[in-house]
């Protein structure tokens, strides 16, 4: 490309980086910035400084010399300060904005470096040329094809990832950052130019393949010829916060928008992947192919011999053990507690909910009254346990097996995996334990019953970290146990037989019944300003709202986009409001 030819920029159409503000503007290129070359860097996606509202903001250009909107004197742009996304990312950036109904500029900052780099796509390409020698060229040309391949947890991922790089440039997404630098090393290792995204964004834009974790779906690759998502049913590849995109949606929109291929591996491939790839299953020889040694255990069985949550039985296999793991998915000290003397739920008198023991001293409910421990109906201080906290089964374990038991939370560091032996967490422990000898789930039952509608795919996700953890060492393989009443549970029935694959038919056919994505769509809206917001919807034609409970309504529509068309109809008020689409 020759810079030097470019037709003049005059003017640019520009987002400013502003919550709440959807609308683009038009700034004027100074007249000097031709002289000093500062005008060379402008392209669509480069970041500049703009004045707003007597402010200096940053945004992203997203057009040059566009159509006047109005005929006004335009201000000038007041900096350029380096390359953004390229042009490819900004439209995928508009298409997840109107996908989950949020601002394009919450997509169009997970699309940017983390560092002001003052260069440009068309420079990069200007210096670097179209040389092969740079890994810039496809190796493998192939149309828009989406696969989904059926891998168990303990099965070799290594052979798709070789696949996809012989295309050429990749994008490959893994769930953790630990995963995404492991894989780098080993693609350096093998002379594939790689890099992790975010500490390497530039090396995308120049030509290369990489691997990051959801945000990389965003990433700018020069020439992309390919993109592998690993593990595309666990929750890491999905946005908590508004607006709730997943990445899973979004690089297959990226791979359509790019006419290149894409592929999905997951031991549990979700019903949003095989509604719209070709699955195919990769059968793995071995235990429960590929699953290990998993162990459902009763505590309905009459030999059954147990101090509440804790198994004799699996107690002893603890204290035998390297290395172990207890998950138990309840902070605090008690999460359910019922009267010795009268035998009635403690609740509150306030707002009649249930309430926990989050420490000795008090009771407390989930709308955050507190009062003493004391029941309200005989004023008797003495309480059981139905449900035990983590805090109290630290006290609990570390009595049974003798020993310190490690409690690990999921924003503490202060975590010894060197000289411990036992360790307590909830689910946030899988990401915290790199290997153990025993996984032990005390209320697997807790995992299946939360009230997400994905709360079965969320237990099985756990299960599958939960095997790798215990199979990730060369020793001889360890197990993982899970503890539940719920035998007759299809879910606990296909995870004792080993048939887990016959699960994704049956979470289909549910969410067909039911119209739950794929096969349908809602959202969440709450805020001070839902309730108004609700009311309007419910003049909207083929919407059903529901609520409000806890302070939130459910929209449900039969497709996506008559939800949106309905969500975007409706004004928004003036009131805060969170709107969270498929989330």
């Amino acid at each position: 490309m020759d810079l030097s030819s470019q037709r003049k920029k005059l003017t640019v159409r520009v987002i400013p980086d502003i919550d709440g503000i959807a609308q683009e503007f038009d700034y004027a290129v100074p007249d000097d910035w031709h002289d000093s070359g500062d005008s060379e860097y402008l392209e669509v996606g480069a970041i500049v400084r703009v004045k707003f509202r007597n402010r200096s903001v940053r945004g992203w250009i997203t057009e040059i010399n566009p159509e006047p909107q109005v005929n006004i004197e335009l201000l000038p742009l007041r900096k350029v300060s380096g390359i953004g996304p390229n042009e490819e990312i900004v439209n995928l950036a508009k298409w997840a904005s109107k996908h989950w109904h949020g601002p394009v500029t919450k997509f169009l900052r997970v699309a940017s470096p983390k560092f002001m780099i003052k260069t440009s796509h068309a420079h990069i390409e200007n210096h670097l040329g179209q040389a092969g020698a740079n890994g810039t060229s496809k190796h493998i040309s192939e149309r828009f094809k989406a696969l989904a391949k059926e891998i168990p947890p303990l099965g070799d991922r290594w052979p798709l990832i070789q696949e996809t790089i012989r295309h050429g440039n990749s994008l490959i997404l893994v769930p953790s950052v630990r995963q995404a630098q492991n894989l780098v090393g080993r693609l350096k290792s093998i002379g594939i130019r790689s890099g992790l995204h975010g500490k390497d964004w530039l090396l995308g834009a120049q030509g290369g393949t990489i691997v990051g974790t959801r945000s990389a779906a965003f990433a700018s690759i020069k020439n992309l010829s390919a993109i592998l998502m690993i593990d595309e049913h666990d929750d890491a590849y999905k946005n908590e916060a508004t607006p709730t995109w997943n990445a899973r949606d979004v690089i297959f929109e990226r791979a359509r928008m790019a006419d290149i291929p894409v592929t999905f591996t997951s031991p549990m491939l979700t019903c949003e992947s095989r509604s719209e790839t070709q699955v195919k299953e990769l059968s793995q020889p071995g235990e429960h192919k590929g699953w290990g040694k998993i162990r459902v255990f009763d505590p309905n069985q009459s030999n059954y011999q147990s101090r509440g949550l804790w198994p004799s039985e699996v107690i002893d296999e603890l204290k035998d053990s390297e290395r172990s793991l207890v998950i138990l998915n309840r902070k605090g000290r008690s999460k359910l507690l019922v009267c010795s003397s009268c035998d009635e739920i403690v609740t509150c008198s306030e707002c009649m909910g249930k309430m926990h023991q989050p420490n000795e001293d008090s009771l407390s409910c989930s709308e955050g009254h507190q009062r003493p421990v004391v029941c309200s109906f005989c004023l008797s201080t003495n309480l059981k346990n139905l449900r035990v906290g983590i805090t109290r089964a630290k006290e609990e374990l570390e009595a049974l097996l003798q020993e310190e038991v490690q409690e690990i939370h999921s924003s503490g560091s202060n975590i010894n995996l060197q000289s411990g032996k036992y360790y307590l967490g909830t689910n946030a422990a899988l990401h915290r334990v790199d290997w153990a000898d025993i996984i032990f789930f005390a209320d697997y039952d807790q995992e299946l019953y939360t009230t997400n509608y994905r709360s079965e795919e969320i237990a099985l996700s756990n299960l599958v970290r939960a095997v790798r953890i215990v199979n990730a060492r060369s020793r001889p393989a360890g197990q993982v146990i899970l503890q539940t009443r719920s035998q007759k549970n299809k879910l606990v029935e296909l995870i004792r037989e080993g048939n887990f694959s016959k699960w994704s038919e049956l979470n289909a056919d549910r969410r067909k019944l039911l119209l739950l994505p794929p096969y349908g769509s809602y959202a969440e809206v709450s805020g001070s300003g839902a309730n108004k917001y609700a009311e309007g919807l419910k003049f909207c034609d083929g919407i059903e709202v529901l609520g409000p409970s806890n302070g939130s309504w459910l929209v449900k529509a039969k497709s996506h986009s008559q939800l949106l068309q309905s969500l975007s109809s409706v004004p928004r008020p003036k009131e805060q409001l969170r709107i969270a689409v498929n989330g």
